[in-house]
């Protein structure tokens, strides 16, 4: 192989060697498969929570989410009760495509979530998920637009179909054509531009998967045989297109290009959400305001008029797609008239309260929050033990199971610059099938609840697929790796010194003795850990408006 080496990076959100693995065995996907006869693959373990977020930030950066801060779709406002979107600038650290442009490398990158605004770099970068609609600046450079425009057609980014029994093939016509064109676009710009490194990322497989489990898995309480009777397996229809799209790009590489295929995280079922701040409220670590306005919501919240009944509404009118595209006013007013939420939350009397999509619970505590009522110390850890003792008795009526299968405390799982503002406690559910909500307050007045929109959800473990004539062993299964390791290891392919403040580190097990052996680790003193200074916030409209979005794709 010529000394000079290029890498190239598919991801696949979302995949899981649960599905492809056995689909590979069968002989469905070919390219896939050969990938992982000429090299090396195996099981990619990302973040906790398994969620976007944190995941590609962490393969951005090399870091855990306690170094690059960087721990949900949302963060705490500081001395708010508010959640902040997390974009850019959110992320601790110099990302991978920037060390590699400060390194005299060309670099492609192409719809990497939370990428948005593009950064400058020394090469082109197409922003991914939580890109605002309307937006004209997705692209670096500006004129990479109108190109794309001209070469291949209107590009497409957003994803705007929700799946109802109504609206499959519209849901299935979208997610072709965005394929379609990322493929389209991938080809030509490998073909147009210098690189050194190029990246393309899929979100489809994400999406297929949360949107149609049930079709795929026989045991799920709402698979429905004739409607797999009349579609089949969409799920691996899309995956062969996937296959077979990944053999076309493949087709433009040269020999002195390292391969490698990775997913976020994984993906299984899901059958019940659990509607946490309802659990804290009727386990009285949570109390509601007295006043007027508060009982009223507070009572409609009871009599059914809540964000689940509302979601189950939307999706079986078929209004999935206005739903996702609501405006920021009159959601507002929708909320605060008529939606029980926090700012109903009596501060003065709650010990804990919960935000994210992983059942993170923060203590109430004094001096951090801006009405705290807990005290730190003693106090606090007798709050922590109660949540932990109640959480390990929640039961589910219908199975008589305990939902939470384990509880951790913060200092269990984060160790870094930021973990301080992680959540005091988190919980994983039994096989991860209970989806802990989220960004809707207070979804439902009870506590379990059956899925609706999505009956697919995040795993822990993702794919990893590498292959490089003379450089990735052939045949090998690739141990313990896991998502913050791929950025120091494609630095390290690419000759470029890693920072030391990554907490990943190279898949040496992945590279041929003779590969190794001649090519040192080059470490290098740490980079500013600030997130770069171009990088901005969302406005307030961006912000209100990717809120909604997040909840249409299921992160309600």
């Amino acid at each position: 192989m010529p000394e000079r080496r290029r890498a190239f990076v598919v991801a696949w959100d979302g995949a899981t060697l649960d599905l492809l693995a056995p689909w590979c065995e069968e002989g469905k996907l070919p390219v896939l498969s050969g990938i992982m006869a000429a090299g090396c693959s195996g099981k990619l373990a990302s973040t906790y929570p398994p969620l976007t977020g944190p995941a590609w930030s962490s393969f951005m950066t090399g870091k855990s989410p306690a170094n690059h801060g960087v721990f949900e779709f949302f963060r705490r406002g500081e001395g708010t009760y508010e959640q902040v979107l997390s974009g850019p600038s959110s992320i601790d650290g110099k990302v991978l495509w920037k060390l590699l442009s400060d390194a005299g490398k060309k670099v492609g990158v192409m719809n990497v979530p939370l990428t948005y605004p593009p950064q400058e770099v020394d090469g082109f970068l197409i922003s991914g998920l939580l890109t605002p609609r309307g937006c004209d600046d997705w692209a670096y450079p500006q004129g990479l637009i109108k190109e794309l425009n001209e070469k291949v057609g209107n590009y497409l980014i957003h994803h705007d179909e929700k799946y109802t029994k109504g609206n499959v093939e519209n849901l299935l016509a979208e997610q072709y054509a965005i394929l379609k064109s990322r493929t389209d676009a991938a080809l030509y710009l490998m073909k147009a531009k210098e690189w050194d490194f190029f990246m393309v990322h899929y979100y489809g497989s994400d999406r297929m998967t949360h949107e149609f489990w049930h079709l795929l898995d026989h045991t799920h309480p709402q698979h429905d045989a004739e409607e797999y009777q009349r579609l089949g397996n969409v799920v691996l229809d899309f995956f062969q297109k996937l296959d077979a799209d990944l053999g076309r790009l493949m087709a433009e590489l040269g020999e002195d290009v390292v391969l490698m295929l990775m997913s976020d995280h994984g993906m299984g079922k899901v059958t019940e959400f659990v509607n946490v701040n309802s659990w804290l409220l009727k386990q009285g670590f949570l109390r509601l305001k007295k006043d007027v306005g508060s009982r009223f919501r507070y009572a409609l919240f009871r009599l059914g008029f809540n964000y689940y009944s509302l979601g189950k509404l939307v999706l079986r009118l078929g209004w999935g797609r206005q739903a996702v595209r609501m405006g920021r006013g009159r959601r507002q007013q929708l909320q605060e008239r008529l939606f029980c939420s926090l700012r109903d939350v009596d501060w003065s009397r709650t010990r804990a309260y919960s935000m994210g999509n992983y059942g993170q619970i923060f203590v109430n505590l004094k001096g951090r929050e801006p009405q705290g009522s807990v005290n730190p110390g003693r106090e606090c850890d007798e709050v922590l033990d109660q949540l932990a003792d109640e959480l390990y008795g929640l039961v589910d009526p219908e199975t008589g199971e305990r939902v939470i299968e384990r509880v951790f405390r913060t200092e269990e799982v984060y160790d870094g610059k930021h973990a301080a503002r992680a959540p005091d406690l988190m919980f994983l559910t039994k096989d991860m099938e209970y989806k802990a909500l989220g960004l809707s307050d207070f979804n439902s007045p009870r506590v379990l609840e059956p899925v609706y929109g999505c009956t697919g959800n995040h795993r822990t473990d993702g794919i990893l697929a590498l292959q490089g004539k003379g450089v990735i062993r052939q045949g090998a299964t690739i141990e313990a790796a896991r998502i913050q390791d791929l950025a120091p290891t494609i630095l390290y392919v690419l000759g470029v010194e890693i920072p030391r403040e990554m907490d990943g580190a190279v898949l040496r097990d992945a590279f041929t003795s003779s590969f190794w052996s001649g090519h040192a680790v080059r470490y290098a003193e740490s980079e500013d850990r600030a997130s770069t200074p171009e990088a901005r916030g969302y406005s307030g409209e961006e912000e209100e408006e990717l809120t909604r979005m997040l909840k249409g794709l299921g992160y309600a």
